[in-house]
């Protein structure tokens, strides 16, 4: 009988040794998980673009600005910038210090059309605004970003050999301003439904003098016209300005009675979807055509 009940409590006693070592275990590997979780959180890191020089504001970032590092998620402002190449070529908007993790809202994109305009522009430049009265603006050609030449027809009068001043003018066509990139169209009416409106001016940002060119020309009622270069295609034209003398001499026509272009030029307007000439040009064409078909000489006997 004594046996018997001693081996009971043995029995019992290593059930709870059993028991309070599991227990023990269980609580032991709890705490370790949470004692790796908080540390795994503690180190966590992300990605951020950081300033390795201060950068005064409305400057356009380059990689020799700013870097990338690692930094606890603590740390990172909520929002950051992650990628070193959503920065680059961004402009900033406030100052930015040495060490400062930069953030969205104080980055704009110059070439985004719903960026500032004042923010696309430099600071030796002023912004003008150019009635969109140009065919190609009327058609709903243009876009901001894109490069464009202005041309203009006015009347001049020229000096003869001996510094005399002709009294009669010449209509003369030439390039005012080359390579001037639209910042902005502008429209009196608001877009309905997605669709885009017809601009009524056109926003550049140009020198002050080439402003002043540019009003003088406008308030002097010259008609203007637009040329859409081709994308990438920065370079400066190498063009001569077009009067009634450079016409004659470039198509060599050969001309019995003096043509009087200027009475005679042409006014482009559009009727019933035609685009009509007057008879100045039609003879203009006529002539050109008699050149091109004249029969070829050939030197010798």
């Amino acid at each position: 009988m004594k046996n018997r009940r001693g081996f009971l409590w043995l029995t019992t006693g290593i059930l709870l040794a059993l028991l309070a070592g599991l227990m023990t275990f269980q609580i032991v590997n709890e705490l370790a998980t949470a004692a790796k979780e908080a540390e795994n959180q503690a180190v966590a890191t992300v990605s951020v673009i950081v300033a390795v020089a201060d950068i005064d504001p409305f400057v356009a970032i380059n990689t020799g600005m700013v870097t990338l590092m690692d930094v606890p998620a603590t740390m990172a402002p909520k929002e950051h910038v992650a990628n070193i190449e959503d920065v680059i070529g961004k402009m900033t908007l406030a100052p930015i210090t040495l060490g400062e993790i930069l953030v969205t809202p104080r980055l704009a994109d110059p070439v985004d059309p719903n960026a500032p305009i004042l923010y696309t522009m430099n600071q030796d430049e002023v912004l003008v605004t150019v009635p969109a009265v140009a065919l190609a603006g009327q058609l709903g050609l243009l876009s901001v970003g894109q490069r464009i030449d202005i041309a203009y027809t006015g009347d001049f009068t020229h000096k003869s050999e001996d510094e005399q001043v002709d009294n009669k003018t010449t209509p003369t066509t030439f390039l005012s301003l080359q390579n001037l990139e639209i910042k902005g169209l502008m429209s009196r009416m608001i877009a309905k439904d997605g669709l885009a409106t017809t601009p009524d001016a056109i926003l550049l940002a140009v020198a002050p003098q080439e402003a002043l060119i540019l009003k003088y020309l406008i308030d002097a009622g010259a008609p203007m016209d637009i040329l859409m270069r081709s994308p990438g295609n920065s370079a400066r034209l190498a063009v001569s300005p077009v009067d009634e003398q450079f016409l004659i001499d470039y198509f060599q026509l050969d001309l019995d009675v003096p043509f009087n272009f200027a009475t005679s030029r042409t006014t482009r307007t559009f009727e019933d979807g035609n685009l009509q000439n007057n008879d100045g040009v039609s003879q203009i064409q006529s002539l050109i055509q008699d050149q091109s078909e004249a029969p070829q000489t050939t030197g010798g006997n």
